[in-house]
């Protein structure tokens, strides 16, 4: 498995690394994870590398996490998944997210247990 981090701040980025990496070892799942601290960093990481899953922060000040997920949104590989992250979360912005094809939100900071939930088997094949 590949993921991205996409977080302007760098200790929300490094909250998440960890968190993921532990996540992925807790659940005996082999896998990489790559951090962008901007958009435009996370544009160039998925233009050129298979992402399994991404988590973005939706709130960022060159392009925001909607942004990059329409960018992914057209270059994902079949089953994955990505998820935006948000200290603050209205039901807009879920809205938007889910539209934009984010499977869900993930609550800074982003937790161990948060993405063992999500990386739990799906039934359709996806992550």
């Amino acid at each position: 498995m590949r993921a991205l981090i996409v977080d302007d701040s760098k200790s929300a980025r490094e909250v998440a690394r960890v968190s993921l990496e532990a996540a992925l070892a807790d659940l005996g799942i082999e896998g990489e994870v790559v951090v962008a601290e901007n958009g435009m960093q996370a544009l160039k990481i998925l233009a050129q590398d298979g992402i399994d899953l991404m988590v973005v922060d939706l709130h960022m000040p060159d392009l925001n996490g909607l942004e990059v997920l329409a960018f992914w949104q057209e270059r994902r590989v079949e089953g994955a998944v990505a998820y935006v992250s948000s200290t603050l979360v209205s039901d807009r912005d879920a809205e938007k997210a889910r539209d934009a094809g984010a499977a869900g939100f993930l609550e800074k900071p982003v937790t161990v247990e948060a993405f063992a939930a999500v990386l739990q088997p799906r039934g359709d094949g996806g992550v």
